[in-house]
């Protein structure tokens, strides 16, 4: 007999229908535990947006408790063209003239015009030693005398046959760390050797020559301005500092940026002036309405987040994610609880309408400017510790950042914060369902096993006896005939 292609052929049964329903009402349980999960992710990832929520309020609140954000400044500039300006945290409010006389410049100096840069100079040692040159205008004519920078040794570096070709020199020096800098200058009458030191009059510098006899030459890069010295280039440019007066104090520096003149202000010197250029550093208000602007705008953040995802939508008929869940509503009744509170932190304000912040009856926070900004002009400090005060012994005064820094940090906590606990509960949840789920297939896998042997057996046993009835019922009608 041909064995069986489908199942329910032997038995007339709609068997596979019969077993694929059978199997399903088996798999009813894990259906369920599916859509229960993915509800149950769905809470994980709306914890996930109010911790996000929760980190950036604990960082715009870290942000007022921050010294420097209450004493930060902002310069300006006449004229940037001339001296431009920059202000670190330490810095004071103040105006400044800057009245620019020079600035500081490297020497420079050049050697006689070769050929090209592959002309050969000569061989032998050149010697570069840093300085400072000083003029005495007392005699005649004036003299002047040169006198070795003490934090620099003199660089001797020797010329060989390799290396006396005027490119091979520039190379040489540059690689020496000799406090210069050369480069090939061509110009019409050919190719030059420029030297250049860095700016300041201490950074002065001469370079002394000791030819090699079978190679003469070099000597022609000697240079001093030494009284009585021998020098065969020519300076282009002296060693200078940038002299300044700043509210008429003289200030004199080898750098064009004065890093140290004002507590906490940068000036560069750009270009020289026939007339003060004024400066003046102002505090950052502007970055500190910013700030509690970013501060005001976190908060609302949580509380706009927890309100819709614990809420039920009447229009839509729709619950969000955590409706009814109490962690959740006992977080929002945190945040309020404490924004609402008063603190001792300053003896002029107390709560956060005090400055200008109120709450509206949503929970969230708004700014009214002009009162936020008259607290400014008139008590700063006390706006510093009405937001910024911390105590280790008395908590009532900790300013406002201070105490949503901490809430903010015990709610956020991997360990024992209410978002993990909240998380990890549904996590465990999660895993369990799935592996029961697991277990639900599994089972139904075998039930179809066996479902499906018993119904092929009963088509093999239904296709014998439909072969023995047609063949008795053959046999009957042969004997009737």
């Amino acid at each position: 007999m041909a064995s069986l292609s489908s199942l329910g052929v032997g038995s007339g049964l709609d068997a596979e229908t019969i077993v694929t329903k059978l199997v399903a009402l088996e798999k009813q349980p894990a259906d369920a535990l599916t859509t229960t999960n993915t509800k149950l992710q769905t809470q994980v990832s709306t914890w996930g947006k109010i911790q996000s929520n929760f980190s950036s309020l604990q960082d715009a609140a870290s942000k007022l408790q921050d010294s420097s954000f209450w004493s930060s400044t902002t310069a300006k500039s006449s004229d940037d063209t001339t001296v431009s300006v920059t202000t670190g945290s330490n810095a004071a409010a103040g105006s400044y003239a800057v009245a620019v006389s020079q600035l500081a410049a490297g020497q420079s100096v050049a050697s006689s015009a070769y050929t090209a840069s592959t002309a050969k100079v000569g061989e032998g040692t050149l010697t570069i030693q840093l300085g400072t040159y000083t003029t005495d205008n007392s005699t005649t004519p004036p003299a002047v005398t040169f006198a070795a920078k003490a934090a620099a040794s003199a660089v001797n570096i020797t010329i060989g046959p390799d290396d006396n070709t005027l490119e091979k020199i520039r190379d040489r020096i540059n690689t020496a760390n000799a406090g210069v800098s050369a480069s090939i200058v061509t110009d019409a009458s050919g190719a030059r050797l420029v030297l250049r030191g860095q700016n300041g009059e201490t950074n002065a510098f001469k370079v002394s020559v000791t030819e090699s006899a079978a190679a003469p030459g070099l000597s022609a890069l000697a240079y001093t301005a030494e009284t009585g010295g021998t020098s065969a280039m020519i300076r282009t440019q002296s060693a200078q500092n940038a002299k300044a007066t700043i509210n008429g104090l003289d200030i004199s520096s080898e750098s064009n940026t004065l890093n140290n003149v004002v507590d906490g202000v940068t000036l560069k010197l750009n270009k020289t002036n026939t007339s003060p250029t004024t400066v003046t550093v102002d505090q950052d208000t502007a970055g500190i309405t910013k700030g509690m602007q970013d501060f005001i705008t976190a908060y609302n953040s949580v509380v706009s987040t927890i309100r819709v995802q614990t809420m039920y939508d009447e229009a839509s008929k729709t619950a969000g994610p955590l409706q009814g869940n109490a962690t959740a509503r006992g977080l929002l009744a945190q945040m309020r609880g404490l924004i609402g509170s008063s603190t001792s932190a300053s003896n002029v304000f107390s709560r956060l309408s005090d400055v200008g912040i109120d709450i509206n009856k949503d929970g969230t926070l708004s700014m009214k400017s002009t009162k936020f900004n008259d607290a400014m002009s008139k008590n700063m400090a006390d706006l510093k510790k009405f937001f910024g005060n911390s105590s280790d012994t008395d908590s009532t005064l900790n300013g406002v950042g201070t105490r949503v820094k901490n809430l903010t940090k015990q709610i956020l906590d991997a360990t024992s914060g209410a978002i993990a606990n909240s998380t990890n509960g549904l996590n465990s949840t999660i895993t369990r369902n799935k592996n029961k789920i697991e277990d639900i297939n599994e089972h139904a896998t075998k039930v179809e096993t066996r479902l499906r042997a018993q119904y092929t057996a009963l088509d093999t046993s239904m296709a014998k006896l439909s072969g023995l009835s047609t063949y008795m019922t053959a046999q009957l009608a042969a004997l009737n005939k």
